[in-house]
């Protein structure tokens, strides 16, 4: 066999294994992907700000102070949430927790995860509010040695410059312990 015609048959398989492989190839689409609408946060940018709340719990002596601290994140996907519990006779240093809030457009619920400083986690969910009122139901926790399960939290907005939170959660021993949250836009901030 003459060398042109070995090296037109050796061109001829390195075509024919080149087309099958970029027909076996998967195809590449060259749009970019869609970027996802950002949350509609009109119902909830009144919260933007820092917020003085008072605390209750059936289990303790007596109320406690947080303060809430609300921004946007950068890319306006998110709200944040940065609270504070403060010092009492019972809580001897403060305690930090970051809560993060989007929309599940897909799902059609609000999302809420919250991290505190001690590895502790929540993520829970809510539907739209209705008359001001908007529950967020627990989807998954980190475990308390001492809690057999928690009820929803329930959100009542008074305008823009009050709300209120109640829930409840079920000790071991079958003990209901109630919680509520009274909170007072600071209007220094704003």
């Amino acid at each position: 066999m003459n060398l042109y015609r070995r090296c037109t048959c050796a061109f001829a398989l390195l075509l024919a294994v080149t087309a099958g492989a970029a027909m076996a190839a998967p195809k590449i689409e060259g749009t970019p992907t869609p970027i996802a609408p950002k949350p509609d946060w009109s119902g909830m940018r009144f919260l933007i700000g820092t917020w003085k709340c008072t605390d209750y719990s059936s289990r303790r002596p007596g109320p406690f102070q947080t303060t809430e601290v609300y921004s946007m994140d950068p890319t306006g996907y998110w709200m944040i949430r940065n609270d504070t519990i403060h010092t009492a006779s019972w809580i001897p240093r403060e305690v930090h927790t970051e809560t993060r809030y989007t929309w599940d457009r897909f799902a059609h619920r609000w999302v809420r995860i919250s991290m505190n400083e001690f590895g502790g986690y929540s993520v829970a969910t809510a539907g739209m509010a209705v008359n001001g009122k908007k529950t967020y139901t627990f989807v998954t926790q980190s475990k308390s040695p001492d809690i057999a399960s928690y009820a929803p939290e329930v959100y009542n907005v008074m305008g823009d410059m009050k709300k209120t939170m109640t829930s409840s959660f079920t000790e071991m021993n079958g003990r209901v312990v109630n919680v509520k949250e009274m909170c007072i836009k600071d209007t220094a901030t704003m």
